[in-house]
């Protein structure tokens, strides 16, 4: 009886799993949307420096920051891409908690969540700054 749940409840999940990502990518796919994922994904690519940690390696490649200003590791762009998605993430949310006005309390959870993705977003772009020795 317990195991009949547990696959009922499994395959539920995996199917609801694979209804939405084959929703997803059937809408990205859809209408152009594939070529404007790829160009976000370029512009913050661009926007957190692969070029530079690709072109320019550094000496020390163990290094997950390196302190320099002058050159990056491939996962310390990773990690400012992370930054960039997650404030631009923060301030896409604030923008709908501003379009919802038919429920009170879904603006402020959009508000609230825009808020701490906004804030762990400047905080670890801080940090981050403060290990290349800019601070």
């Amino acid at each position: 009886m317990i195991r009949r749940i547990l696959e009922t409840s499994y395959k539920k999940t995996i199917g609801a799993l694979g209804a939405t990502l084959s929703s997803f990518f059937t809408t990205i796919t859809r209408g152009g949307g594939l070529v404007e994922l790829l160009y976000v994904l370029l512009l913050v690519g661009l926007m957190a420096g692969f070029i530079d940690a690709v072109v320019f390696p550094v000496p020390n490649q163990s290094l997950v920051v390196y302190p320099s200003g002058g050159a990056q590791t491939v996962p310390e762009a990773v990690l400012d891409a992370f930054v960039i998605f997650v404030g631009g993430a923060g301030v896409y949310l604030a923008y709908i908690s501003g379009r919802q006005t038919t429920r009170s309390r879904t603006v402020t959870l959009f508000l609230g969540l825009a808020l701490l993705m906004i804030i762990v977003s400047v905080f670890t772009g801080m940090e981050l700054a403060i290990l290349k020795g800019f601070g």
